[in-house]
């Protein structure tokens, strides 16, 4: 174990690194009167035995918060103090927080204004919190229009981290711990440990014990350092907010969860390095010898371009701003300098990452819109998703009534044209550079489409291609045959067609968009919900017919990979996913009894009833029996018992589309 001591003008206070150190917890319960222990329901789930174990029982309260940064709010402050007032806390009782960043900070903010002080310890759990939330003192809760706008400077009674909560935590967050790992090793006046950072990669990202404790140890002492020459933060302790003016307002763009902060800060750094080699400072070997050091973590630290009247007004509202100037941390040859920045300047380096963009795709489809942000790199005319952003859907019925009226309705118009209002809004809000739209089957049947589309545009100004079948089979396939590669059938059931290729990545062998989905067949057969034995088997005769041509590939040794709602849907009520966890649905095999039982639950319910299903959207409770009925008929014709799903599909091949 290694040890180091804060000293503030407050108090002094340790910082035990090492494993098994949560051992000490009781060390610091006994002068007081009542304990919260604030977690959030992931360590509470992995670790709150353990750590109960080594607190008092009769004075341990505990408190678990929703995971993410986007409950670091006024609304779960508001709720935690409810519950230390409804239990009697008082001004001689702790707060234990054992979590990441976002617990270190609220527990910090609830400690620094309930009864005007309460003391707390730390107790990070994730490497971010390790090496940064949880020592210096600065405590904060996010609002809505920034990132640790309301806070305080409280300092905690002392710091626990023990390396072994790192073997449960995520890669994905241990690389955003390594975000800050890496600005410390870059404001450190010594390179030393820089070169250690890089001599030390593969160990590190094994996780082995002493190279851990060594290298969270020297990230702490360095923070320390400038903590205790400048606590309250009025000259170098600002250099620790390298990265974080450009950081801190993707974070902010993104809604606090679709990027972590650690990889806020390094595209952060990139863009402050490259602030400092546009006024002739930083060199381009220095600032490529930061971005492999990224690299040797797999981070990706280039920044994203966002439209400039969006960045900085974001930017703006940082808190480490005076006088309506916007600061960066400069580096001047070696030297850093926190100096306010001109925005001719800003506009030019935010330029300069213009091959790097977010975009967004959406996709209007016959039953539904659905909408895809991902940031992407443009080469030599090509498309690159680099990391997938935000999704969403809501059911539009675009092509309801179409086969008797031949024409998109007016109220479907409307209410479609709503959700691409609601979808532009987000995707500006999130500093989208490029939104591209495509339709597909209703659209393209309509005699009305043409005028739908231009409605489009003069509204809203998004381009909007109307792709044939063909194409719409293609997009999601392309997407697909990069991940599996293998001989596969991906199978595309939407509201107004489904589509059916198979291949590989080498090739496309067969095509076709069939002019059948859900909402068709609903309206076909079951437009009154009169699902009975004779309607029931007039659909599956109807679609055996419809689906006869692919009965030459039955028996076909290709995997079946099923896209879009009605197989999402189905793993859903499978898994009784209260909402979509792309996580839990991505790959998972579908059997065909279990979409034969999902289709006898349904039949089995009213529609009112459906719509009550855990893991089944009220909007698609009319339809997706009709979905059920398409994908058992095409596994009976390709003789098939399972569909393995995909979240992959569409989208993605708009999204690398050039339009």
């Amino acid at each position: 174990m290694k040890n180091l001591v804060m000293k503030t003008s407050i108090n002094s206070y340790d910082i035990f690194i090492g494993q098994n150190t949560i051992d000490r917890l009781n060390d610091f319960t006994e002068n007081y009167d009542k304990i919260l222990l604030l977690t959030n329901k992931t360590i509470g789930e992995l670790y709150g035995q353990k750590i109960l174990s080594n607190l008092p029982k009769k004075k341990t309260y505990v408190y678990k918060i929703e995971d993410g940064e986007i409950y670091k709010n006024m609304e779960t402050s508001m709720e935690i103090f409810s519950f230390l007032i409804e239990n009697n806390f008082s001004r001689n009782s702790l707060i234990i927080c054992v979590g990441g960043g976002v617990v270190c900070d609220l527990g910090g903010f609830i400690a620094s204004t309930f009864m005007r002080g309460l003391d707390f310890l730390q107790v990070p759990t994730s490497l971010l919190a390790q090496v940064d939330a949880s020592i210096g003192g600065k405590v904060a809760i996010n609002h809505s229009l920034g990132k640790n706008l309301i806070g305080s400077f409280k300092q905690p009674i002392g710091v626990i981290i023990d390396i072994n909560f790192l073997k449960t935590l995520p890669l994905c967050q241990f690389k955003s711990g390594m975000g800050e790992v890496i600005k410390h090793s870059i404001i450190a006046k010594d390179k030393s440990y820089f070169n250690f950072l890089i001599e030390s990669y593969r160990d590190i990202l094994k996780l082995k014990p002493e190279v851990l404790i060594e290298m969270i140890y020297e990230s702490c002492k360095i923070k320390k350092e400038f903590v205790e020459k400048d606590e309250f933060e009025k000259g170098d302790r600002a250099f620790l907010n390298l990265g974080h003016t450009y950081g801190h307002a993707l974070e902010t763009l993104f809604d606090y969860q679709h990027i972590s902060h650690g990889e806020g800060v390094a595209k952060g750094i990139l863009f402050e390095m490259q602030i400092s080699k546009f006024l002739g400072f930083a060199t381009e070997e220095y600032i490529n010898s930061i971005k492999e050091l990224f690299s040797l973590y797999k981070i990706d630290p280039t920044p994203i371009y966002i439209e400039e009247e969006t960045l900085i007004n974001v930017m703006k509202k940082d808190k480490k701003n005076t006088h309506d100037k916007i600061k960066f941390i400069i580096d001047k040859n070696g030297t850093l300098e926190n100096i306010p920045i001109s925005k001719e300047v800003i506009s030019e380096v935010n330029h300069s990452f213009k091959n790097r963009i977010l975009k967004g795709v959406i996709d209007i489809g016959t039953n539904s819109c659905r909408l895809f942000i991902a940031e992407i790199e443009k080469t030599d005319n090509k498309i690159e998703i680099i990391t997938p952003l935000y999704k969403d859907l809501e059911v539009s019925r675009l092509g309801k009534n179409l086969n008797q009226t031949g024409v998109l309705s007016k109220e479907s118009i409307e209410k479609t044209y709503y959700i691409i209002k609601r979808f532009k809004e987000k995707a500006d809000s999130m500093g989208v550079t490029e939104l591209i739209a495509f339709a597909t089957a209703a659209t393209r049947e309509a005699s009305n489409g043409s005028m739908f589309v231009q409605g489009i545009k003069n509204e809203f100004d998004i381009n909007t291609l109307v792709i044939p079948g063909e194409i719409e089979a293609k997009l999601s396939f392309n997407g697909n045959s990069n991940i599996y590669r293998e001989k596969i059938a991906t199978i595309d059931v939407g509201g107004g067609s489904s589509e059916i290729t198979i291949g590989d990545y080498n090739g496309i062998d067969y095509i076709k968009s069939f002019p059948i989905g859900v909402v068709k067949l609903t309206e076909m057969f079951f437009s009154d919900e009169n699902y009975n034995e004779e309607t029931l088997l007039s659909a599956r005769n109807y679609l055996k017919g419809f689906f006869n041509e692919l009965i030459k590939f039955e028996g076909n040794n290709f995997k079946i990979i099923g896209v879009a709602g009605t197989v999402t849907t189905n793993v859903s009520i499978v898994k009784k996913l209260p909402k979509f966890d792309e996580k839990e649905i991505n790959g998972y095999v579908l059997t065909k009894m279990d979409l034969e039982e999902n289709l006898y639950l349904f039949l089995s319910k009213t529609l009112e009833d459906r719509k009550k299903i855990i893991g089944l959207e009220p909007n698609r409770a009319d339809v997706i029996i009709a979905g059920n009925l398409i994908l058992l008929t095409l596994l009976d014709i390709l003789n098939k018992n399972s569909i393995t799903v995909s979240t992959v599909d569409n989208l993605e091949g708009g999204m690398v589309l050039n339009i």
